[in-house]
């Protein structure tokens, strides 16, 4: 794995904002978390005791089993949606047996299963990513920053936020921390704005989770400052460990380029490509029309 870790730049006082917003981001997800298992086992004691023949036949029609460990499965992937119908439809069409796909029977094994998963969810915790995600055409600025400070996975909220304080406290030094909040709103709205935008017609766009695309904003305004300041990495291959340092200009292009051939070739699929590509596109454009005055003296800054 290849990661940075710091910019080798004076840092004149502590970037306590960009502090801040790390803590915030652990302690969301660490809410998450615990949400989550709250809800798995919320599933298991529903499904443990959930006997209805309907329900158990619409279970077996989707799954293979009538176990409680399959019903716990089906409960759980409906609980991250965000259309119960429409996604026990979709969970129907994807694993239901295709001699019964269409027709009355398909359709009554569906009302079972949304019967039962309204059931569940009556009594089960909400599910507190839902209600910090950001959907696609909803518009909400408020949901767009909830989003952006939310996270999937440990390894995901980890690895954004080494990119982040590695690039955004210099960002915070430069710009203090007024305008250097004002920049991580921007960006966190600019980004679902984007989303939202590019991802209208190509059918149902999934919610969108992370500070990748804010990441993105602070290592494209981190380049147009000081392009060449250099940045510390680590690279580590199982039981390999090196550091090194390489120019900030060198880390965005790769790391922007990757995204840009990802994009192009379809590649890994529950990335959020566009947030990541529309923050540094964005990130560039506020330094370029805002911020231009800073940028001489944010040589400054730059270590020997």
């Amino acid at each position: 794995m290849f990661f940075p870790y710091r910019a080798r730049i004076k840092l004149h006082y502590v970037p306590w904002l960009t502090i801040l917003i790390c803590a915030l981001c652990v302690w969301i997800f660490w809410a998450q978390h615990k949400n989550q298992v709250e809800i798995v086992r919320a599933a298991d004691e529903f499904c443990a005791r959930e006997t209805r023949p309907n329900f158990l036949r619409a279970l077996q029609w989707v799954s293979g089993r009538m176990d409680p460990a399959a019903c716990a499965q089906v409960m759980l992937q409906l609980v991250h949606g965000s259309d119960d119908r429409a996604d026990v439809a979709a969970l129907a069409r994807k694993r239901g047996n295709p001699k019964v796909a269409t027709g009355a029977l398909a359709t009554h094994y569906e009302e079972a299963l949304l019967d039962a998963y309204r059931s569940f969810r009556a009594g089960a915790p909400s599910n507190l990513t839902a209600r910090l995600w950001y959907t696609p055409g909803s518009g909400s600025p408020v949901r767009m920053v909830t989003a952006a400070l939310a996270h999937g996975s440990w390894s995901h909220v980890i690895g954004n936020l080494l990119f982040f304080f590695a690039f955004a406290a210099t960002i915070e030094i430069l710009l203090g921390p007024i305008l250097f909040f004002a920049v991580f709103v921007a960006l966190a709205v600019g980004t679902h704005l984007a989303y939202s935008i590019l991802s209208s017609g190509a059918g149902q766009a999934l919610p969108t989770v992370g500070l990748s695309g804010v990441v993105m904003g602070m290592i494209a305004l981190f380049v147009y400052f000081i392009p060449q300041a250099r940045i510390s990495c680590f690279l580590w291959l199982v039981v390999f460990f090196r550091r090194f340092a390489i120019p900030a200009w060198l880390l965005a292009a790769w790391y922007i380029g990757w995204d840009v051939y990802y994009q192009v070739s379809g590649g890994r699929p529950g990335v959020n490509l566009i947030a990541h590509l529309s923050g540094a596109a964005l990130g560039f454009l506020l330094g370029f029309t805002l911020f231009r005055a800073k940028r001489h003296w944010a040589q400054e800054l730059v270590e020997d």
